[in-house]
């Protein structure tokens, strides 16, 4: 750089200097003049001496842009200059016109000043880089240039005006914490006692404040939030057992803050008095999510922030839940075995726990073919694929018929281990309850269909795992119905259900196939109208309700078990449909919503999917490449050959 950018340089960083620090303040005038003599008055009269020595054009020109620039920037120190509290409070300016007359300059000035300046730079650094000759148009290009990082730069300003008079809250990173869903709203609005939420973590931390934000967005009158440091509130701490930040505790009740109970002097009694009982105190109950302080860590968490929520509002407001999965019958395992198709149930005992239902396990060795125990809320039997003995279904039937609820989920009798051995599964005693207490039976083939399908194995086999978006408006399907365009109901491999003639429940079917579904009878895949398959909707799922008073009983009963297995349980229709189901049973259809969540999703891509990304990266990009240089050596420009020359 030369001695004028130089002495402007500091003279610009001793202005600044003066304005910002305290221990100048009665030297404060001096110093800037001396700064502006020195950036200014200085420097111009060094380009003047230099601007004098040149004879070439372009040099001179260059000067003489550079003298213009550094007006400029004098210029915009003039606008500073009248943003100061002494010349403002000369103007007599109501506060309104001076709050505008102070916000205009304060970003008008800065904006000048740093387009001006870099285009004073970038002028003598050309000149610098060429002090004998300097064409005039590199001239206008670098000042040029030099104006256009400076206007990119200076955005800054108005951006940051913008920012601090609007309290907006932008988040352009891929993370999302996921706000509050319906059926979280509806668990909130539900809860009869407060609920006091207690997050212990430092109130800076950013993770406290997207709980923050959740919890905000989640208000109702019984919940409760408050931000606080552990150590900070050490007794609260003591009687919520946290011992340090990153837990999040939901308290249901008050909490006692004193350390010991004051000692109480003994009344006298008479001999063989009984001192009375004291009343004893509700104690709180307390829930409690362990999340990272630091953001990178809790992310996890906080991606499924909203379902934990939820699990812990069931838990404190509605009491603990059983759901009793039978066992013994070849259902689905939810511990990971693997059997025809997909037989895998973790999935779903890992919901119903989000549900705040505690999942046992109930076959012979626990007691079914004797009673359903007393505590159980929900009792499932999903996909048995072989027969029950009669006394367990006895065991069934007496549940359900003092008022108990029934999930049952088969699958049709063509893919059962059972039928394949040679035993007879059509007829046994759970599919006897079905038609003659329940009022429905299980139709025969395996629904099929070349369109509205899910590729998995890539054949024909593709036909049977079939979808639906046809639902009723029933309690017990009413949020995936809602949903459907967006997140249909995945049924692989599904049967079809009829209603018996002769039954005294009240039946509903809830969710039926698509028309253009058929029958499946001998597992080939294939549409034949000559072996007496026909196309159109059949039944799915059926609701049913039976029996009065205290002894009044619900039952979902479903055509297909493999709805709820892992491979089915990735789509979020079929988690929004156990939802509904569950709460219906249970009576709670009130709560039934949707629960947000910004986990990332595994994306599966199919065989074509994957062939075509191949040949387009590994020959189309390359062919791409090829082409466009022949058409660039086609078209670019060819050198004129002389006059009278040989080409």
């Amino acid at each position: 750089m030369s001695p004028a950018v130089i002495m402007f340089a500091v003279g610009t960083l001793l202005l600044v200097f003066t304005q910002r620090w305290a221990m100048l303040e009665e030297q404060r005038l001096l110093v800037a003049i001396l700064a502006v003599l020195l950036a200014y008055v200085g420097g111009a009269v060094v380009r003047w001496v230099e601007y004098k020595k040149h004879a070439d054009s372009g040099v001179r020109f260059a000067h003489r842009v550079a003298f213009v620039a550094l007006a400029v920037t004098l210029v915009a120190l003039g606008l500073y200059g009248l943003t100061t509290d002494a010349l403002v409070q000369r103007m007599n300016l109501d506060d309104e016109a001076e709050a505008a007359f102070v916000t205009l300059l304060g970003w008008v000035w800065p904006l000048v000043w740093s387009v001006a300046a870099a285009v004073y730079v970038a002028v003598d650094l050309g000149v610098r880089s060429s002090p004998v000759m300097t064409p005039p148009a590199r001239v206008v290009a670098l000042g040029t240039h030099g104006a256009l990082i400076a206007m990119a730069v200076a955005l800054v300003f108005p951006l940051n005006y913008v920012a601090s008079q609007r309290n907006e809250r932008w988040d352009l990173g891929y993370f999302k914490t996921p706000t509050p869903g319906s059926a979280t709203r509806a668990l909130a609005e539900s809860l009869e006692s407060p609920v006091d939420v207690r997050v212990f973590m430092p109130a800076s931390s950013e993770v406290a404040q997207e709980i923050r934000h959740y919890f905000e967005d989640l208000a109702s009158p019984n919940l409760r939030l408050t931000v606080l440091d552990q150590a900070a509130s050490p007794r609260l701490s003591k009687a919520l057992q946290v011992r340090e930040n990153g837990v999040v505790a939901l308290t249901l009740g008050e909490v006692d803050l004193d350390e010991e109970p004051e000692a109480k002097t003994p009344e006298a009694k008479a001999p063989g008095e009984v001192a009375p009982a004291e009343p004893s105190k509700p104690q709180p109950v307390t829930r409690t999510l362990r999340i990272s302080t630091e953001f990178e860590s809790a992310k996890r968490t906080l991606r499924k922030l909203d379902a934990e929520v939820q699990r812990l509002l069931i838990e404190l407001g509605h009491g603990e839940r059983i759901a009793y999965l039978t066992t013994g019958h070849g259902e689905l395992e939810t511990q990971g075995a693997k059997g025809i198709l997909d037989r895998e149930g973790r999935g779903l005992k890992e919901r119903l726990g989000q549900l705040g239902f505690t999942v046992k396990m109930l076959g012979l060795s626990e007691g079914l073919a004797e009673k359903v125990p007393e505590d159980a809320d929900v009792v499932l039997v999903l996909g048995p694929h072989y027969p029950f003995q009669a006394a367990e279904v006895d065991a069934l039937r007496t549940y359900l018929q003092a008022g108990g609820s029934l999930l049952v989920a088969l699958e049709p009798w063509q893919l059962r281990e059972s039928s394949r051995r040679g035993g007879a599964a059509a007829s046994g005693p759970l599919e006897l309850l079905l038609e003659q207490d329940v009022g429905v039976v299980l139709g025969d083939g395996v629904l099929a269909a070349e369109k509205g399908i899910v590729p998995l194995t890539h054949d024909r086999l593709d036909r049977l795992h079939i979808v639906t978006d046809s639902f009723t408006s029933h309690p017990s399907s009413r949020t995936v119905a809602q949903h459907a365009a967006s997140s249909p109901l995945f049924t692989p491999a599904a049967g079809y259900l009829e209603e018996t003639k002769d039954h005294a429940t009240s039946v509903t079917f809830t969710v039926r196939s698509l028309a253009f579904t058929w029958a499946d009878l001998n597992l080939n895949a294939e549409y034949e109208a000559d072996e007496g398959e026909s196309k159109g909707a059949r039944n799915l799922v059926a609701a049913v309700t039976g029996g009065d008073g205290a002894g009044q009983w619900r039952a979902i009963v479903a055509s297909d078990a493999s709805m709820f297995s892992d491979l089915a349980m990735g789509s979020r229709g079929n988690v929004m449909f156990l939802d509904d189901a569950v709460n219906w049973l249970i009576g709670a259809e009130g709560l039934a919503g949707t629960t947000q969540s910004e986990e990332d999703v595994k994306i599966e891509h199919t065989k074509e999917g994957q062939g075509g990304w191949f040949y387009s990266t590994v020959l189309g990009v390359p062919m791409l490449v090829m082409i466009l240089g022949a058409v660039w050596l086609r078209f670019r420009r060819r050198p004129f050959a002389p006059t009278g020359g040989t080409p």
